[in-house]
């Protein structure tokens, strides 16, 4: 049959050159009026999001297949694939229908129909994502086994998990007609059931960047988990007039900063949103005479915050932030709470911040700035550092900092040398250039200037009076104003314990240059995105303690992948379920 729904009056039986693929543009009139006069269904349209295609074979039509939306009720398919109602809901854009297909009339061909359907599931993924942006895992179709057997189905690697209840739909109302059908689907990938009934969908189905690690594979629940980590935080209210749970109250709390709220009052607006089966699962109370269950209140959430113990919180978090880190660097560096004091005192932070993976695993609270140094190692104590370097700034450039990474925590360490260390600097300063490995050279544009950066390294440690060195670093950077064509340079040393033979020059740079992405990925989300700076609460625990979920918050955003905080954040704020999955509840 040609293009014009002529038949040839050949029966062709080779199969090889048989070709699946959408129509074009003006070919849809003949699909229409060709499926509207030999599909026994007859044709209008294909609802939702749909895709037509035609079977070739040596260039004549031979069958016409059509895509639409997915059954909005399906019992087998839900049962087949394990979805809950929430997971139905919204999920199913990820399954397509094979709501037409058609041999056309005079075309019998042995295996032809099963052909077509295997060419035609082989593409169909790829074709969904480029037409609408997402793919699709799972194709469904519904067979009259009064009329077909369904053969073709099966040959073509379609299973079969049930059959239809009777049910037709007529605009929105179902009404029972008594004529069930068998109901087939066909998984487009591998792990195209696992992928549609787990807690997570990986960031690449969804429309993300890869996830640097996969939710489904973290513990969010039992032993070890976020909750029960978040569980052994000690409740500081007396016993008596306890009316919500210690740990219901954090995780709510939790899982509204997960959803954007800022402060007391945003989190109990939150909370009283939330339907009475979201407040079940977050353990809350049940009112004892009609059973509803009632979220806390302001005051409740306000007082519980103020008054936890913010080291508990801080270790509790901590410890389950650390057992998901796969980074080999991790920066420390330092953060104050503009709009937050403690006794007339601003809340400054140190935390420990993995470099490449972009999430904060440690932090505690110092008195001040200068501070800093005493806090250094109540910070990484708790950490597993082995085999790991971290990176500091010159103020933690101390000898009892290397002595205690390298000789107790089997780490390295890579620190920057100021003034502030006098002989050490000018040691450095004067060391001639022809002791340093040859230069390392990068160049980049952006920000209206042209930044040139030159990195050397030299294993000649001889009158560095330093424990554990093993390379000093210079890095020298010229910086080229586009439009004035201004230049300025620098030049910044360092010092590291780690040797050539496992950094070279590009690694160094490297470590250098991701330590400060802590200000971009941390402190400026923080402070942006979830207004940290502008947020006025100042008594007691509650800065820090919120602080400490707002590291949370963005480290279980970068877990699943999701580098645009902003716009996870939106997400969550459009289903509130998805906050409460996200942290296993």
């Amino acid at each position: 049959m040609d293009r014009n729904g002529n038949g040839n009056g050949t029966k062709p039986n080779n199969l090889d050159s048989l070709v699946v693929r959408p129509i074009f543009r003006e070919e849809a009139d003949t699909w229409n009026k060709l499926m509207n006069t030999h599909h026994y269904l007859g044709f209008h349209h294909l609802p939702g999001e749909s895709l037509k295609y035609v079977a070739l074979l040596n260039g004549q039509w031979v069958a016409l297949l059509g895509w639409g939306a997915a059954a909005l009720k399906n019992g087998s398919r839900e049962k087949w694939v394990g979805w809950s109602l929430e997971q139905k809901a919204q999920r199913l854009k990820y399954v397509v229908n094979n709501q037409r297909f058609l041999i056309l009339p005079g075309v019998q061909i042995k295996n032809l129909a099963s052909k077509a359907l295997a060419l035609n599931t082989k593409r169909l993924a790829a074709d969904w994502q480029a037409a609408f942006g997402h793919p699709v895992l799972l194709a469904e179709t519904f067979v009259d086994h009064s009329r077909f057997a369904g053969t073709c189905y099966r040959a073509a690697g379609w299973v079969a998990p049930g059959k239809t209840s009777g049910y037709g739909r007529s605009g929105s109302i179902y009404y029972y007609h008594g004529k069930t059908k068998t109901v087939f689907v066909k998984p487009l990938r591998p792990d195209a059931r696992q992928l549609l009934a787990a807690s997570f969908l990986p960031p690449e189905i969804t429309g993300g960047e890869k996830a640097v690690l996969d939710l489904n594979t973290v513990s969010l629940e039992g032993e070890g988990s976020l909750l029960s980590c978040l569980a052994q935080v000690t409740d500081p209210r007396k016993k008596r007039g306890i009316r919500h749970k210690n740990l219901s109250v954090l995780a709510i709390a939790v899982c509204a900063i997960l959803s954007g709220m800022t402060g007391f009052v945003a989190i109990a607006q939150w909370a009283g949103e939330l339907t009475q089966d979201l407040l079940k699962r977050l353990s809350c109370r049940q009112h004892p005479e009609t059973g509803e269950y009632i979220p806390p209140s302001e005051p409740t959430i306000r007082r519980l915050l103020q008054s936890v113990n913010a080291d508990e919180v801080d270790r509790a978090l901590n410890r389950w932030l650390d057992k998901q880190a796969k980074d080999g660097a991790i920066a420390v560096d330092g953060k104050t709470l503009k709009g937050a004091s403690t006794d007339g005192k601003k809340v400054h932070l140190l935390s420990a911040f993995l470099q490449k993976q972009k999430i904060t695993i440690g932090q505690v609270q110092i008195d001040k700035k200068s501070n800093e140094i005493t806090a250094f190692r109540p910070l990484l104590e708790p950490l597993d550092l082995e085999g790991k370097v971290v990176t500091a700034d010159a103020m933690h450039t101390q000898v009892k900092n290397a002595l205690f990474l390298v000789e107790e925590k089997k780490a390295d360490y890579l620190f920057q040398v100021k003034q502030n260390q006098g002989h050490l600097y000018e040691t450095i300063r004067n060391l001639p250039l022809d002791v340093f490995t040859p230069k390392y050279t990068t160049l980049e544009k952006g920000h209206g200037r042209i930044e040139k950066r030159v990195v050397q390294s030299t294993t000649t440690v001889e009158g560095i009076n330093f424990p554990y060195v093993a390379q000093v670093i210079r890095i020298y950077r010229e910086f080229t104003e586009i439009k004035t064509g201004k230049v300025s340079t620098e030049t910044s040393y360092y010092i590291t314990s780690v040797s050539h033979d496992k950094a070279g020059n590009e690694r160094l740079l490297e470590l250098v240059r991701n330590h400060w992405s802590i200000e971009n990925s941390s402190h400026y989300v923080r402070d942006v995105t979830f207004g940290e700076d502008r947020c006025q609460i100042k008594k007691g625990s509650a800065p820090r303690v919120l602080a400490s979920m707002r590291n949370l918050a963005i480290a279980l955003f970068r877990l699943r992948g999701i580098k645009n905080i902003a716009m996870g954040l939106r997400g969550m704020v459009l289903n509130q379920r998805n906050a409460l999955e996200l942290v296993g509840i």
